[in-house]
C-alpha cells in the first residue's frame, strides 16, 4: 500500500490550492492582502515570525526558494504547518479513504459513470481498479486532482520539502491540525454529494488540467488574487454543494488554524507553512491575525 498512502497524502495536501481558494471577492482591487507569499508576523513585545503562503505542488519553480524565504526559514526555530504528515497521519488517511462497510465505488456510482471514471484514473494514474473500487468518492477525486506531471515526476509537494528539512535541522515541528480534522471535512459530505462533485470534476478534467499553468504562473507571481479569480472560474452556479464544502475545507479552518497559531505565535521565531489560498481575503488567515492585534507585512 506504499504507492497508494503516498498518493494520498499528497493529493490531501493538493486540496488546499484546489479546493480552498474559494473567497469573498474575485475582484482583484477588492480583496485583502491580494499580493505576497512571505509575511512577517508582528507584535510588540514579542519576537517576529514568518507565515508562508506554499503551493502543494513539486515543480521546481515552487519548492525552490527564494531568498528571502530560505533566510526567514533558517532564522526560525520552530517550523509549523498544517499537517504533520508522519507515519500515524498518513495511517489515518489511508483508512478513511476506503470504505469499511462493504460498500464499493461501483455499486454507489452509475454504471456509465463508473466506467468513465476508472478509464481516466487509469490513463493519469495506473492504479488498479480493484483499489479504485475501495476509495471513497472524495478520495478518488483527490486523486484525479493531482497534477499529470507531478504524477509522472514522482516530485514532493514543497510542504513535505520543508518539512524534511526541518526534521533534519531538529526543528520544534507543530501541525495546525490533526488528520483526524483534515479528513473530516470530506467525510462529513453525504457520498451523494461526494459523487457530485466527483462526477463534475470528471466532465471537465481537461478545463481542470488547463488552468495549472496558469495558476502556478499565479502563484510564482506572488499574485493571491489572480489565484482566486482563477478557482472562482471553475465553481458551479447551478449548485451550492462546493460552495458549503469550500466554506469548510476554508473559512471554517481558517479560524481554527489561528486559533493553534496565537501561542506560537507569543513565542514567535517561528516559521509557518500553509496553502497560500488560506492568507487572503476578509476571511483569510492574514485579516484574522490582524483582527487580532498583530501586524503583517509583506516580506518581498
Amino acid at each position: 500500500m506504499k504507492n497508494i498512502k503516498t498518493l494520498l497524502v499528497l493529493t490531501l495536501l493538493l486540496s488546499s490550492v484546489w479546493q480552498n481558494s474559494y473567497a469573498e471577492s474575485g475582484d482583484k482591487s477588492g480583496i485583502l492582502h491580494p499580493k505576497g507569499l512571505l509575511w512577517k508576523i508582528e507584535k510588540q513585545g514579542i519576537s517576529n515570525s514568518y507565515l508562508y503562503g506554499t503551493m502543494h505542488v513539486g515543480d521546481p519553480r515552487v519548492t525552490n526558494l527564494s531568498t528571502e524565504v530560505e533566510k526567514a526559514f533558517k532564522q526560525a526555530d520552530h517550523f509549523v504547518m498544517e499537517v504533520l504528515m508522519n507515519f500515524q497521519a498518513m495511517g489515518i488517511i489511508t483508512s478513511a479513504s476506503f470504505f469499511n462497510d462493504g460498500r464499493t465505488l461501483k455499486g454507489v456510482m452509475g454504471h456509465i459513470e463508473y466506467k468513465r471514471l476508472t478509464s481516466l484514473i487509469n490513463k493519469r494514474i495506473f492504479l488498479s481498479e480493484d483499489v479504485i473500487n475501495n476509495m471513497k468518492p472524495w478520495a478518488v477525486l483527490m486523486l484525479l486532482m493531482m497534477p499529470v506531471d507531478q504524477q509522472a515526476q514522482g516530485s514532493s509537494a514543497l510542504d513535505m520539502v520543508l518539512y524534511r528539512r526541518a526534521s533534519q535541522r531538529n526543528m520544534k515541528l507543530t501541525g495546525l491540525e490533526t488528520a483526524h480534522e483534515q479528513v473530516s471535512v470530506f467525510d462529513s459530505m453525504s457520498i451523494k454529494e461526494q459523487l457530485w462533485m466527483l462526477n463534475r470534476s470528471v466532465e471537465e478534467i481537461e478545463t481542470t488540467d488547463a488552468q495549472m499553468p496558469e495558476m502556478l504562473d499565479a502563484y510564482v507571481s506572488r499574485d493571491l488574487a489572480r489565484l482566486v479569480q482563477i478557482q472562482e472560474s471553475l465553481m458551479y452556479d447551478d449548485s451550492d454543494i462546493d460552495d458549503q464544502f469550500m466554506y469548510q475545507l476554508l473559512d471554517v479552518r481558517n479560524v481554527r488554524m489561528v486559533k493553534r497559531m496565537t501561542p506560537i505565535l507569543e513565542t514567535g521565531q517561528a516559521f509557518i507553512a500553509i496553502g497560500a489560498l488560506h492568507l487572503p481575503g476578509e476571511s483569510g488567515v492574514l485579516h484574522l491575525l490582524e483582527q487580532q492585534g498583530y501586524r503583517v507585512t509583506s516580506v518581498y
